[in-house]
């Protein structure tokens, strides 16, 4: 029981402090922040989990670095794209080379983004920095 309690915290703290960053979103969306770019995540520490986007590549690292997921990244329109895992070098990672997710930015705020991401018909939404 205590777990459930403090799982339901931690994701209750997590969404509210998501939904607070974006008290003045910028008033046109900037999707092109999304093209190129170091990117943390809002919900871990830059050590556990980061992102860089360059030439239509996006890797994606976690403990420190040392083992990623590269995925080729296509724009379907300015604020949306489909990114194909090309490379996993996660132990036991549940998702396979050649998979796909599509993304939409929903709402950029200075260096925040917030996004949702699609994949087996569930949304995953979560807040980026752009660190760089």
């Amino acid at each position: 029981m205590k777990k459930y309690i403090f799982f339901l915290l931690v994701f209750y703290n997590s969404v509210n402090a998501q939904n607070n960053i974006f008290l003045e979103p910028d008033k046109e969306t900037n999707c092109e922040i999304m093209k190129n770019g170091k990117f943390g995540s809002t919900n871990y520490d830059p050590k556990e989990y980061y992102m860089i986007v360059k030439n239509g590549i996006q890797t994606e690292y976690v403990s420190d670095g040392k083992y990623y997921v590269k995925s080729k990244m296509e724009f379907i329109n300015p604020c949306e794209y489909k990114t194909t895992i090309l490379e996993i070098t996660i132990p036991d990672y549940d998702k396979k080379i050649g998979e796909f997710l599509t993304t939409e930015i929903i709402a950029t705020q200075c260096e925040y983004v917030k996004v949702k991401s699609k994949m087996y018909g569930k949304d995953y939404e979560f807040v980026l920095v752009k660190m760089d």
